[in-house]
């Protein structure tokens, strides 16, 4: 561990330099607190008698006494700063105070003046004030027909009349034009009554014309549907004559069309066992047919690869003769552990014999 560094001098006087105070203002406190700074360069001599890696009982007495000695100098430096505080606190106050007294009595005469300086715009002020709270109460009722939304207050009073006599002369043609709305339409619900009166006494009339007319029509319906029923049973015993012949002439006419039905059905049989038999022979020849195709075929097939093999067959017949000439020397006496080991081997030489005779066999 390092030995204890602490504060200097110099430190202190650069914090003052930058704190921006005057001159003598920042050697006051300097000198103030330079006393601190002093005990604590004694302290710190006197710590260089400790030994930091491998402190002893002696280091740690030491030590202790040291400790508070710096927090004598640091609570010393803390009750100085707290009085020095008070002081610039209290002066702080006195300064506001002064301000607020001359600050209080220039807003007053500042006010009293402005009052004075503005009375002939303030008056006007008040005056349009009135006079737009006047002209508004007068023109409310005509607000509807009032083409003005600017401040009454603003413009002059010729300007004025004539905005007030355009909203009364508009009002009063809005009250003829709702008078004379009403009476065309008072006139108008009268020619309606008028005309349903008479509409109804039309549809009254044409009713019992109607009635009349109907009357006359069911004498003449009823007229009509006894000469009707008349004429219907002349033309049902016709009809039913008429019915009887054609069902008679029908049922002529079924029984040769069943006749002619049978006699078709018969040839009909007859041509399709025919043409069965036909097909049946068509099949069969075609089907010899195709068998001998198939056997001149394989017999095509079956010489092809009797000749390929017969032509692979001295070739065949040379790698046997070749594989077979493969032999081992006759295993030489040993011990019984490795003669497990030779007969093993003399097994896979046997099996790779074997092995190669099948493969030529597959050629």
């Amino acid at each position: 561990m390092s030995n204890l560094v602490l504060v200097k001098q110099t430190e202190l006087e650069e914090v003052i330099n930058k704190s921006g105070l005057e001159i003598q203002e920042g050697e006051q406190i300097k000198q103030s607190f330079l006393p601190f700074l002093i005990q604590l360069s004694e302290i710190q001599e006197q710590s260089n008698k400790i030994n930091y890696e491998n402190p002893s009982q002696l280091d740690e007495t030491i030590a202790r006494e040291l400790r508070l000695k710096t927090v004598k100098i640091r609570t010393g430096a803390s009750d100085l700063k707290d009085q020095r505080k008070k002081i610039h606190l209290l002066k702080g106050n006195l300064e506001q105070a002064s301000y607020n007294l001359i600050a209080a009595s220039c807003k007053l005469a500042e006010e009293t003046f402005f009052n004075v300086e503005k009375a002939r715009e303030i008056a006007e002020a008040k005056r349009k004030s009135e006079l737009k709270a006047q002209r508004e109460e007068e023109i409310l009722p005509l607000i509807e027909f009032a083409p003005f939304v600017g401040n009454l207050g603003e413009i002059s009073e010729e300007e004025y009349q004539k905005l007030l006599k355009y909203a009364k002369d508009q009002q009063r043609a809005k009250i003829e034009a709702d008078r004379k709305a009403e009476a065309d339409r008072l006139a108008k619900e009268k020619a309606e009554a008028e005309e349903r009166e008479r509409i109804r006494l039309e549809n009254e009339r044409l009713k019992k014309e109607n009635e009349a007319k109907e009357k006359q029509l069911a004498f003449e319906r009823q007229k009509a549907e006894e000469l009707a029923a008349k004429e219907k049973a002349k033309a049902d015993a016709e009809r039913k004559l008429i019915e009887e012949k054609a069902r008679k002439e029908k049922e002529e006419a079924d029984r040769k069309l069943k006749e002619q039905q049978e006699q078709s059905r018969i040839e009909a049989e007859k041509a399709a066992k025919e043409k069965a038999k036909l097909e049946a022979e068509l099949k069969a020849k075609k089907d010899a047919e195709e068998l001998a195709a198939k056997e001149a075929q394989r017999k095509a097939e079956e010489e092809h690869k009797a000749k390929e093999k017969a032509a692979k067959a001295p070739d065949k017949e040379k790698l046997k003769t070749w594989v077979d000439s493969f032999q081992i020397p006759v295993t030489p006496s040993t011990s019984e552990g490795c003669h497990i080991t030779t007969t093993l081997i003399e097994e896979k030489f046997k099996s790779f014999k074997q092995w190669a005779v099948t493969q030529i066999e597959g050629i």
